[in-house]
């Protein structure tokens, strides 16, 4: 489905160095947490149809990106697969652009403005219930990152998904355990997350974050599936840049020209998948 091996190392090495090139040009932070979902968005994106999601079809696929601090890395998925064009994506997190550094509407491809951290996964479920009661077949995806998992309206989106046992929305879970400038068990401890969700009785898979396939083999079992999904993705924050894996302050900080080489090198060095 997603080609050979190399074709999907290629496309996720793509994203990370457009990622890369745009916060260091916008002197823009979020570095860890766009790097650690690039496979999470390949999959989803490769998963879907999108060339319906591109023009807007009523019954499309949606794809809610709720950690929406990731915009760097969702709008380099979104010119990858050619919902974005590159002009719009050279101006992104710049004065004037529609890019900024949340996720916003407007934005080809973009359902719901995100960043406020806790409201996409409410949303989602919204357009999952619009879509049941429509007797529509379009999917819809949504991405939280773990610590955003701490935020109240989530499990109250979670206690009302499962009551309604809707298998047409499928949540994905950054899983980095990162959260903004510490470790998200020094704040609320919640691992395993998955015993978590099957304990208000969803199905939880947990998976490599960093393997496309693995991921879309969680993804096409949700959907076949009569319960609500969970998918744990098992991340690195910052995943390719040798300094900033695993490192809290990676949340923040901005490329320096000296870093941007390193770090392009990082990727370029085959350090992804």
């Amino acid at each position: 489905m997603t080609g050979s091996s190399t074709e999907v190392e290629e496309r996720c090495r793509r994203i990370r160095t457009r990622v890369l090139e745009r916060l260091h040009a916008a002197t823009a932070s979020h570095l860890g947490t766009n790097m650690s979902m690039v496979e999470i968005l390949a999959a989803i994106y490769t998963v879907t149809d999108v060339a319906r999601i591109s023009v807007g079809a009523s019954d499309r696929d949606r794809v809610v990106i709720s950690k929406g601090h990731s915009a760097a890395a969702t709008y380099a998925a979104l010119e990858e697969f050619g919902i974005l064009s590159t002009k719009l994506m050279d101006t992104y997190h710049q004065s004037g652009s529609l890019l900024a550094g949340h996720v916003s509407h407007g934005v080809p491809g973009v359902e719901h403005s995100t960043g406020a951290l806790g409201h996409g996964l409410s949303v989602a479920l919204g357009m999952a219930i619009a879509q049941r009661s429509l007797r529509q077949d379009g999917r819809v995806f949504c991405v939280c990152g773990d610590g955003e998992m701490q935020e109240g309206s989530v499990w109250e989106a979670l206690l009302l998904w499962r009551h309604l046992g809707l298998s047409n929305l499928v949540l994905l879970v950054d899983h980095n355990r990162i959260s903004s400038i510490t470790r998200t068990h020094d704040v609320i401890a919640m691992d395993p997350p998955a015993t978590r969700f099957e304990g208000l009785g969803f199905i939880a898979q947990t998976v490599d974050g960093h393997d496309v396939e693995e991921i879309i083999a969680a993804i096409l079992a949700a959907l076949v599936g009569d319960r609500p999904t969970v998918i744990v993705c098992e991340t690195v924050k910052g995943k390719g840049v040798s300094f900033a894996e695993h490192e809290p302050i990676w949340h923040y900080r901005s490329l320096t020209d000296e870093l941007l080489v390193t770090a392009l090198k990082d990727v370029a060095g085959g350090m992804v998948l």
